[in-house]
């Protein structure tokens, strides 16, 4: 058990300080790196969604990368060769879902992997492509604005939510 606080520095805002958090998990360490992007007050939409996904993430007890852009992964089977590029053409299969684990789009459920280009996808994907390798497998943490952002996705996803993917790569299409 690990008890715990820190302060985020956001230029746009004063410091905050976060509250003390009670951790439990086998690997603290872990959990108190989420723990240091964590916003006491969150007061913007993409505050509000970073301490969702920290809190989805402590709770299933994932163990993330962060991006810069503030999007988790979590790689789950390493793949081969180089990593994939923009404008690279790339078939895969995946299964995208809200933090209540509700599916909202599979191409598991179709029976058929998608074709697309790296930089077609939304920001989220296209930013994960590029950090994976063909027969890569991961989890992909997205909030809203590297998901579907302010518009949504219209009878999928509602605006500012913040979105899961489990992908699969299957190399590059034909």
């Amino acid at each position: 058990m690990l008890f715990f606080s820190a302060c985020k520095v956001d230029s746009k805002t004063k410091p905050v300080q976060k509250p003390v958090q009670k951790v439990t998990t086998s690997d603290d360490h872990i959990a108190s790196e989420l723990y240091i992007d964590y916003y006491n007050n969150p007061i913007s939409q993409d505050q509000k969604d970073q301490n969702l996904i920290i809190e989805y993430i402590s709770d299933k007890g994932y163990k993330v990368q962060r991006t810069e852009s503030g999007m988790y992964y979590q790689i789950t089977q390493s793949g081969s060769g180089p990593n994939y590029i923009h404008g690279q053409p790339c078939r895969a299969h995946y299964q995208g879902y809200f933090l209540d684990g509700k599916v909202f789009d599979s191409s598991y459920n179709r029976g058929e992997p998608i074709d697309f280009r790296v930089g077609q996808m939304n920001a989220g994907w296209n930013e994960a492509l590029k950090l994976l390798r063909p027969g890569a497998k991961a989890t992909l943490f997205l909030p809203s604005r590297l998901g579907y952002g302010a518009k949504g996705f219209p009878g999928y996803v509602p605006a500012h939510t913040c979105i899961l993917f489990d992908i699969e790569l299957l190399g590059l299409a034909e």
